[in-house]
């Protein structure tokens, strides 16, 4: 396809997703919007996913098959980047799928409203862990923060709240690639929380994002994924948080968004600290949590009236002021 013609590139980094990939390839072939390239980036799989994509790549000329040897999402990601010539970039995880109609509404209100950032919502699809199917969550929350906004600039959100209405993942949003590309970000090269530097920069810098409420997109939650299995790679999630305040701060944007990245923050110490599996991950998040991450944000100084849900930021006092024991006892044991 002229390069021209191509409205978005489709980036899509693959590992080890033979279950599940046939699934996804078919959302994005079966776009209606049919002015797409489809670049999937095979990040060294061992299953059948290469053979997967060799099958598709014949039957769709869309699709471009780049192999790598194994160096995670972000790498992966960076390197579809850099082959795209769309006019817009959409990042999609191949264990997730779009719905038919997802690429041609964005685009849509991209085109109409010369938005550097398109964003819509997406429903759950579970697998294990005693619970199955697909799910919407309650947007009560984000809904406070947009306070009715549709087309935006963060700093015009209540609060500066880019952190309260968007989880740091890009499969969600379509971006400008002319955009990204003034920017200079690519995603960092850690195994996990790699999506959370690029896609929170590029919405606090973004002129216009636009927000729809239609579920267009639907996220795979399942046992034994990569976001379960983090513990061997746990300072991951803190360094992305510092990597976004050192950038805002050299962008003069750090006091714009503040109290949002903040108490964003404290909901993700809280997440984060719960969702290890290990007790040795565990025991490293919740010391690291009292040392780094109080010394770096001196989160304890702000006051309580900073914070949006009092219930965090009282768990986050606790946690300064009792022992990994003391914490385990009473929150295992009550």
């Amino acid at each position: 396809m002229v390069s021209s013609m191509v409205k978005v590139s489709v980036i899509l980094p693959i590992y080890n997703e033979e279950k599940y990939l046939a699934q996804c390839l078919d959302s994005i072939c079966g776009q209606t919007l049919k002015e797409i390239e489809i670049i999937c980036v095979d990040d060294g799989s061992t299953d059948n996913s290469t053979h997967i994509l060799k099958d598709y790549a014949k039957k769709d000329s869309r699709i471009t098959l780049i192999t790598q040897e194994n160096q995670f999402a972000g790498a992966a990601r960076n390197k579809g980047m850099a082959c795209a010539v769309g006019k817009y970039l959409s990042f999609l995880d191949a264990d997730d799928y779009y719905a038919p109609e997802m690429l041609e509404k964005m685009v849509k209100e991209a085109e109409e409203n010369r938005a550097d950032i398109v964003m819509c919502r997406y429903s759950q699809c579970y697998e294990g862990e005693g619970m199955e199917g697909n799910q919407s969550d309650s947007w009560e929350f984000e809904d406070v923060f947009l306070d009715g906004h549709k087309a935006f600039s963060g700093r015009e959100l209540l609060c500066a709240g880019i952190f309260q209405i968007a989880k740091g993942w890009a499969w969600d949003k379509l971006f400008s690639r002319e955009f990204v590309r003034s920017c200079g970000y690519q995603f960092p090269g850690f195994r996990s929380s790699e999506d959370g530097f690029f896609v929170y920069m590029l919405m606090a810098r973004a002129e216009k994002i636009v927000y729809r409420k239609e579920e267009w997109a639907v996220h795979r939650i399942r046992g034994g994924s990569l976001s379960n299995t983090k513990e061997s790679d746990w300072q991951n999630g803190f360094v992305m948080w510092s990597m976004l305040a050192k950038e805002l701060k050299e962008q003069g944007l750090y006091e714009i968004y503040e109290q949002s990245l903040i108490n964003e923050l404290l909901y993700f110490l809280l997440w984060y600290l719960e969702s290890m599996k290990t007790f040795q991950a565990f025991s490293n998040c919740y010391r690291y949590i009292q040392s780094e991450v109080e010394s770096e944000f001196k989160i304890m100084a702000y006051g309580k009236d900073f914070f949006f849900q009092m219930e965090i930021y009282d768990w986050y006092k606790e946690v300064m002021k009792l022992s990994l024991a003391e914490y385990l006892f009473y929150h295992r044991v009550s």
